[in-house]
């Protein structure tokens, strides 16, 4: 093994966080990563109940190929005056969040990849498919 010098006493806890992440985002570019499922959350306002939908978070568990994404859903703390949506999934895993609105002009829908810092990654729906990797 290469001596990296680092002396991880002197760094603080942001750039311990940012070399865990680095470590964590290239075992599982390598797939040899065994990380554990944590919690990510997505936070949400306030809204009017009779026009939008609870907001709702999602991980994608299977995505057959032309067909649509297989979701395994989480939940969501909070009432009309704003919550957060918290789902369980490992980094790297494909998420979905979003919240409907009822009167078809508002909805959001968005995509992201789980991060080993605990943040979410906002992408595409093609970048979401593009990185996929069906177990």
């Amino acid at each position: 093994m290469r001596d990296t010098n680092l002396d991880y006493a002197q760094m603080s806890d942001t750039e311990l966080r940012e070399v865990a992440a680095a470590i964590a985002a290239e075992l599982t570019r390598r797939g040899t990563a065994t990380l554990e499922p944590q919690r990510y959350a997505v936070l949400f306002g306030g809204y009017n109940a009779r026009r939008y939908s609870r907001p709702w978070i999602a991980r994608v568990t299977a995505w057959p190929v032309g067909k649509q994404a297989e979701l395994e859903f989480g939940s969501f703390i909070g009432d009309d005056d704003g919550g957060v949506v918290e789902i369980s999934a490992r980094p790297g895993d494909i998420l979905r969040w979003g919240q409907r609105d009822n009167r078809g002009n508002g909805t959001s829908a968005e995509w992201g990849i789980a991060q080993a810092n605990g943040e979410i990654e906002t992408i595409t729906a093609a970048e979401a498919r593009d990185a996929y990797k069906q177990d």
